[in-house]
């Protein structure tokens, strides 16, 4: 799979998301996680546990490494409260009591709600997990996935390539240069093969 991996630059974009497809549901969990989550009004799997994981294994890692939380998107703008979304988080503890990653469930339809306060940055509404996957702070990191009728379906405004590149570039839209250098150079202290762009 490695090889594969790290060839995977050089594929179509039917054949990435071919590859993507087969990949993700080798990790440990990932089959159960997307099965469960498929319970939750518009739920998405997204972010590092997809592409940190291809980076893992194109470095030589194992899966898993240096992820920190798996993220667990959803959109329900009918329950906005903090106590709807925890209750998530905790089912999905209980749930996955093998799994040593916790969980990170947020109801993107709330995000604005508290987005100023924990980050110092205004935030409009808004209007659907699709688009609040397009404002994330790399444009590589920017996808996310879910099964719906027996298939895997991926949210990825920007494609796959500067995954499968090893490429990080800032996306503009939300973040600012402090948040994503930050990020950045983190990233890069753990897989050394990527190619960091500057702001």
């Amino acid at each position: 799979m490695q090889t594969r991996l790290l060839q995977g630059q050089h594929l179509s974009l039917n054949e990435q998301i071919e590859l993507l497809s087969e990949f993700v549901m080798t990790i440990d969990h990932i089959p159960q996680i997307l099965n469960e989550i498929s319970k939750l009004p518009d739920a998405w799997l997204g972010a590092g546990v997809i592409f940190q994981n291809v980076w893992n294994v194109m470095h030589g890692f194992a899966l898993n490494t240096y992820i920190k939380d798996i993220d667990i998107l959803y959109w329900d703008d009918q329950n906005l409260t903090w106590q709807a979304e925890n209750h998530y988080i905790t089912a999905l503890n209980k749930t996955f009591t093998t799994t040593k990653i916790p969980f990170d469930v947020k109801n993107i339809a709330r995000i604005h709600l508290w987005y100023e306060k924990r980050f110092g940055i205004p935030k409009a509404e808004y209007f659907s997990v699709q688009e609040s996957v397009s404002t994330w702070p790399v444009i590589g990191a920017c996808m996310a996935m879910r099964i719906k009728n027996g298939r895997l379906e991926f949210i990825a405004p920007y494609g796959f390539q500067d995954m499968f590149s090893l490429r990080v570039r800032p996306n503009k839209v939300l973040v600012n240069r402090v948040i994503y250098e930050k990020k950045s150079m983190d990233w890069q202290a753990k897989w050394p093969m990527l190619s960091i762009e500057s702001w």
